[in-house]
């Protein structure tokens, strides 16, 4: 036992013998009396500087695994034409107190608020804190019009059409007034050439979408002289390209809404071809055209400088209407797919799909709403009250003039 004690007492003392060599042997390190070591050389645990980054920093940094390509869908729509049918009807659907307009555009919502931008042409002013409500010839409609494409899930609103300058400057203010109480962006319309230079911008995904309203023509009308509203005219050329250029050195996407083309034809005037060239050319990547309330074509143009292919659809017909032939109720929903490499900043155009859509209603405009032509019939065509000057109006007939102008790989399974 003795022994045993004894050797547990001399292990004790060999370990505080040890402890104070190290000790002393970490105090000489500390104050560099070691040679070959310095306190003031940065310890392994200590951050590099960025003039002398070490190795295994260099190895983590070129390790780090590259972002992956992201897409993002952009839809367009057509004119949201509100005629007094329209507006009347919605203000059945509300008892007779304000507007309801959830109704007629349920069966489409979906498709809009699952796009990750979403553009439509507001065909008419909503300025009825300005002036009372109208239809044909000179539009004038509610605001409940604009919450609904709110709540459809739009994001931005072109004003620039024939129509914008129905109820003159107090038209466009009241409209604008309206817009800025909303989670949307209005372009076409603004306030003065300030806000004229603002280019509009949707971010999505991590990829910034930049908008342009433009219009060929307001019908005659014009801003009074000395006005400070301003319109972007197709004429105006130079400033449509100043402003592309601005948007294309602000955004990866530049997106176009025009309004422009003959109405009730098919036929693509000589105008609009050169003017979606040009555009292309100076750095527009999608335009979506509307006006002549008849689906026209859908193309991709390639742009000169790089080559890039970019969506153009001349026009979408009408998102909703209460016109009365056959051809101005069948319209579309294009979605664009945008893909961006982050490895090289570019972002590129990587499909397209155009979804039929029919404006419907029966005698007296009832049972007024739009229907993807995927959940239309010929039952509902045949009891469609276009079919009093549109007797051939059918499934046949509808599909005859999407066949027509949008080309078959492009067009959504129905």
């Amino acid at each position: 036992m003795m022994r045993k004690k004894n050797h547990s007492a001399f292990r004790r003392t060999a370990v505080i013998s040890v402890a104070v060599i190290v000790c002393a042997a970490a105090a000489a390190l500390y104050s560099g009396q070691i040679p070959g070591f310095n306190r003031a050389r940065p310890s392994s645990s200590a951050v590099p500087s960025s003039a002398e980054p070490s190795s295994a920093a260099s190895r983590a940094s070129s390790s780090k695994p590259a972002q992956k390509p992201v897409s993002i869908t952009i839809l367009g729509a057509g004119d949201d034409l509100i005629h007094s049918s329209v507006y009347n009807h919605a203000q059945k659907l509300a008892g007779g107190k304000g507007y309801d307009f959830d109704p007629m555009y349920q069966r489409v919502a979906g498709t809009i608020r699952g796009a990750d931008v979403a553009v439509i042409n507001q065909e008419s002013v909503l300025a009825s804190k300005a002036a009372p409500i109208s239809g044909y010839p000179l539009f004038n409609s509610p605001t409940e019009v604009g919450d609904e494409l709110v709540h459809l899930g739009f994001d931005v609103i072109n004003q620039a059409n024939n129509h914008l300058l129905d109820m003159g400057e107090k038209g466009i203010k009241a409209t604008l007034d309206y817009w800025d109480t909303q989670p949307v962006k209005a372009v076409g319309a603004y306030r003065n050439d300030e806000d004229l230079q603002k280019i509009r911008i949707v971010e999505a995904k991590g990829i910034k979408t930049a908008h342009i309203g433009i219009t060929e023509m307001t019908n005659g009308l014009y801003l009074p002289k000395g006005s400070n509203y301003r319109i972007i005219y197709a004429s105006d050329t130079e400033l449509i390209k100043s402003l592309i250029q601005k948007a294309k050195s602000m955004a990866d996407v530049v997106v176009i809404s025009v309004h422009w083309g003959t109405e009730d034809t098919y036929t693509l005037t000589d105008k609009q071809k050169k003017l979606a060239q040009d555009m292309v050319n100076w750095g527009a990547d999608i335009i979506f055209g509307n006006h002549p309330h008849v689906v026209q074509k859908l193309t991709l143009l390639t742009r000169a400088s790089d080559g890039a292919e970019c969506p153009v659809i001349f026009a979408m017909g009408n998102f909703i209407s209460g016109q009365l032939y056959g051809r101005n109720m069948v319209s579309g929903l294009l979605t664009v797919k945008m893909t961006k490499n982050f490895e090289t900043g570019k972002t590129t155009y990587s499909g397209m799909k155009f979804e039929p859509i029919v404006t419907h209603y029966e005698t007296g405009f009832a049972n007024l709403a739009i229907y993807p032509l995927s959940e239309y019939t010929d039952a509902l065509a045949k009891k469609h009250s276009v079919r009093k000057r549109t007797p051939e109006f059918s499934m046949q007939f509808i599909q005859d003039i999407i066949d027509r102008n949008i080309p078959k790989e492009y067009q959504a399974e129905s």
